[in-house]
């Protein structure tokens, strides 16, 4: 990591981390858990980070449908992607008994091609480094974010000033999934 570029760099959209859970130990995701101390370095960067962790890019799930629609646009790109996706879909189900394929790095992409797609918020994010069970894990300040009822666990939007250290990254908390659908359709549509 050479520090000087972060001076030239505006915004990095990752897809990696989670705000609420792991996927390849109970607390971590697999792309920051390979390399910690890497995340670490970007993360404090001093660089703006939109994080599309795990518990928003879940909610971004391919099915056979979306394969079918894939085909009926018919461009070169469109058949390609339901390809790649239908094979996705068949690896997830042997593997997660689940019923799509999560589409997780196009979730990164269309927060920079459309901010709006995404209800983010802005919180403090550390990266455990030492922890026997936590090592990886993307240590979110969400406190700012608790819900005045006791049922929810999560607000998308701010309840209460930010605590603790100032924030230094933009986390993904929800997907317009119909708008998502959208741009990536309109987008298929169009190469050939």
């Amino acid at each position: 990591w050479e520090p000087r570029i972060a001076e030239r760099i505006k915004e990095i959209s990752i897809m990696g981390g989670s705000v609420t859970f792991g996927n390849w130990t109970p607390v971590a995701e697999f792309n920051i858990v390979v390399d910690p101390e890497a995340a670490y370095k970007v993360f404090n960067s001093g660089v703006h980070i939109k994080m599309s962790g795990i518990n928003l890019t879940r909610q971004c799930c391919l099915t056979y449908g979306h394969v079918q629609k894939f085909r009926e646009i018919g461009t070169k790109a469109a058949v390609f992607a339901a390809e790649l996706t239908e094979f996705f879909i068949g690896t997830t189900k042997e593997s997660a008994s689940l019923s799509g394929a999560n589409m997780h790095d196009a979730c990164a992409v269309a927060w920079v091609i459309d901010p709006s797609l995404i209800r983010s918020a802005e919180m403090r994010i550390d990266i455990e480094l030492k922890g026997e069970y936590t090592r990886g894990m993307t240590v979110c300040d969400c406190r700012h974010l608790r819900g005045t009822d006791p049922a929810v666990d999560l607000c998308r939007i701010p309840t209460m000033p930010v605590r603790g250290r100032r924030p230094n990254a933009e986390a993904g908390l929800e997907l317009d999934f119909p708008r998502f659908l959208e741009l990536l359709y309109g987008t298929l549509k169009q190469y050939n």
